[in-house]
């Protein structure tokens, strides 16, 4: 099975990582893992991209059944990832994202300071590749399976589209429901207004939300200042070593349990997952409705090492079409 595509058909995830441990009511001390962790969730599909950050200019790719809870380790990337500009296929199939090195001899090979590219997670190894050079815009977002939106135009030579298709933000019109399309990241989560707005064209939030089965899950949005101001966010939190803040709130709409994480949302299964520092865990409520935690990986230990993607990441497959 050496080289072959862990989503095919009839093939499995490599159970890398795998930690069953007793529950866990204490999340506190996983924060001082040398590392932190967003999560891509799949819309359609049983699977997670983790974007895991550390040590310090390092980033590694794993790919997450989150079915079985099974764990392949991807390739490592030293420079720059921008999750927040990140996103998964809604099959779990292709990662669009933006990066960068920030060195001569990126720039010298065509690729600028900064770049959009699309691979098969979890290698970051391009298949389309477009060159930004610097960090505004960049963001990709999959409208389906094997239909991106980017905000550039012009495409490496040596790293063209294939049988993706292609829509670029500048060529939308306005009014053209594309231009308000968000990640899968950003999918579900509703904003609490902030009591105050200083700006009436620009809302800030006090809080998101997102509710599965009952139960709310509620992320702060809002954090302090060196002048003791409260500054509530416009968007949905970007992806940090910040700690966040949830409240998981029940059909009631009491508070049943707070908890601080790197990042949390529910999975497919309706689970509630989270990270802090190199963990994931799964969430369960108790009989006194109090939250406890399972580990289900620990990747905190893992060092950067030289990866190559395996040839059906290196390429765009001869009968993949646009579908």
């Amino acid at each position: 099975m050496t080289g072959a595509d862990p989503l095919a058909a009839g093939i499995g995830f490599k159970p890398q990582w795998r930690v069953m441990r007793p529950y866990i009511h204490d999340l506190t001390p996983f924060f001082a893992d040398g590392c932190w962790m967003f999560v891509l969730l799949a819309k359609q599909a049983h699977v997670g991209v983790i974007l895991r950050r550390g040590p310090t200019e390092w980033w590694r790719v794993t790919l997450w059944d989150t079915k079985r809870d099974r764990f392949e380790g991807g390739q490592w990337f030293r420079g720059r990832i921008y999750p927040d500009k990140c996103d998964l296929s809604p099959d779990g199939k292709l990662l669009v994202y933006f990066a960068g090195k920030f060195n001569r001899r990126s720039a010298d090979r065509g690729y600028g300071d900064t770049w959009t590219a699309v691979s098969r997670p979890p290698y970051l190894t391009a298949l389309a590749l477009w060159p930004i050079g610097g960090t505004w815009g960049g963001q990709g977002v999959f409208l389906d399976n094997r239909t991106a939106l980017v905000t550039a135009s012009r495409h490496h030579p040596d790293h063209p589209p294939g049988p993706l298709r292609v829509v670029e933000y500048c060529a939308l019109e306005a009014g053209d429901p594309r231009r308000d399309a968000v990640p899968g990241w950003r999918d579900g989560w509703q904003g609490t207004l902030a009591p105050t707005q200083p700006n009436r064209n620009y809302p800030q939030f006090a809080a998101w939300k997102k509710t599965c089965g009952g139960l709310t899950l509620e992320r702060e949005a809002k954090r302090g200042s060196a002048w003791g101001v409260t500054i509530y966010e416009e968007y949905l939190p970007r992806p940090s070593r910040r700690r966040s803040l949830y409240t998981l709130y029940g059909s009631d709409g009491e508070p049943l349990d707070l908890f601080e994480a790197h990042w949390a949302d529910w999975d497919r299964q309706g689970r509630l997952v989270a990270t802090v520092g190199g963990r994931v865990l799964e969430g369960k409520l108790t009989r006194d409705r109090k939250l406890k935690w399972r580990q289900l990986a620990a990747i905190n230990e893992e060092r950067p090492i030289r990866m190559e993607a395996p040839d059906w990441a290196q390429h765009w497959h001869p009968k993949w079409s646009p579908r």
